[in-house]
């Protein structure tokens, strides 16, 4: 007798109605709703579950309704190392998902999340914007790394901002537009600390030298204006940028030393690997900072 296999992107009709969010699938949504999208990986680290207990929970909370699984190619969310070949052509991607509204409606009713993840927007994902969805997972694995630090430091993401929500008014119609900005606080003994980080996501993909120049304009006019209190509510941050690979992330730092023109501007610009970031903590001397030669720790 064959055995039908359940579709990941169909609900299945014989699914039993959701009784109560438990406080792991609270734990899972919360996540969802503020970073707007997550591969399966990145909820199993954030959940602190197995692949495959957090993909039953996803799996329930699909059937209910309180999320979209998005169908992608496996091409598109394929390594940067990975080879260009055949291999590329076979198989699924890890399920990616996005909250519903109605995810939203119960999490900000049961007082999990703020109503103003009511108004956030949410990108339509799909098969056609398989490269802008790497990206994005790529700003999404930082969000997993602060939790992952959270763990290991007894600390906490106090706000995460990405998309739209993470635009910056520099006055006089003029913004910036970093991936994302989080403000992190890490528990000490005496008092604790805050690091707040604007995160930009370097794919290496575009050539010359407008576009940094553009952001280094921006990042100026942020950082001499004192809009960056106004928006984070400190007055310091660092530009943490990620890089698809080691010759890429000494090239950029270059960059940005030249184009800031500024010892102190270009020193707000650490930069790091993303397979690099998997692996580090706080206290590891292995960001790269602009203008230097040394690499240093973020604490």
């Amino acid at each position: 007798m064959s055995v039908s296999r359940t579709s990941r992107y169909r609900r299945s009709p014989a699914a039993k109605p959701l009784v109560a969010l438990t406080p792991i699938k609270r734990k899972l949504l919360r996540f969802l709703v503020e970073c707007r999208v997550l591969s399966l990986p990145q909820l199993v680290s954030l959940g602190q579950l197995s692949p495959k207990g957090t993909r039953r929970q996803m799996r329930q909370l699909f059937d209910s309704g309180l999320v979209e699984v998005v169908a992608v190619s496996r091409a598109a969310l394929a390594p940067e190392g990975a080879p260009a070949d055949e291999t590329l052509l076979y198989g699924s991607a890890p399920n990616l998902y996005v909250p519903t509204v109605q995810a939203v409606r119960a999490l900000v009713e049961l007082g999990v999340v703020d109503s103003r993840y009511l108004g956030h927007s949410y990108p339509a994902y799909n098969p056609k914007n398989g490269l802008f969805l790497r990206h994005e997972l790529l700003v999404r694995d930082v969000r997993v790394w602060l939790e992952g630090m959270a763990y290991r430091e007894v600390g906490r993401t106090l706000r995460w901002e990405d998309g739209i929500g993470a635009t910056l008014e520099l006055g006089e119609k003029q913004v910036l537009k970093p991936d994302a900005w989080f403000v992190f606080e890490i528990a000490q003994d005496e008092r604790p600390v805050v690091l707040v980080g604007l995160v930009e996501v370097d794919r290496g993909t575009e050539r010359g030298k407008t576009r940094w120049a553009e952001k280094l304009t921006r990042y100026h006019a942020l950082f001499s204006s004192g809009k960056l209190l106004e928006s984070t509510g400190y007055k310091n941050a660092r530009v943490l940028v990620l890089c698809p690979d080691e010759p890429r992330r000494e090239r950029l730092a270059a960059l940005i030393a030249e184009l800031a023109g500024d010892e102190r501007l270009a020193g707000k610009f650490w930069l790091i690997t993303a397979q690099t970031l998997e692996q580090t903590g706080l206290h590891d001397s292995v960001w790269l900072v602009a203008g230097q030669s040394q690499s240093y720790a973020l604490l």
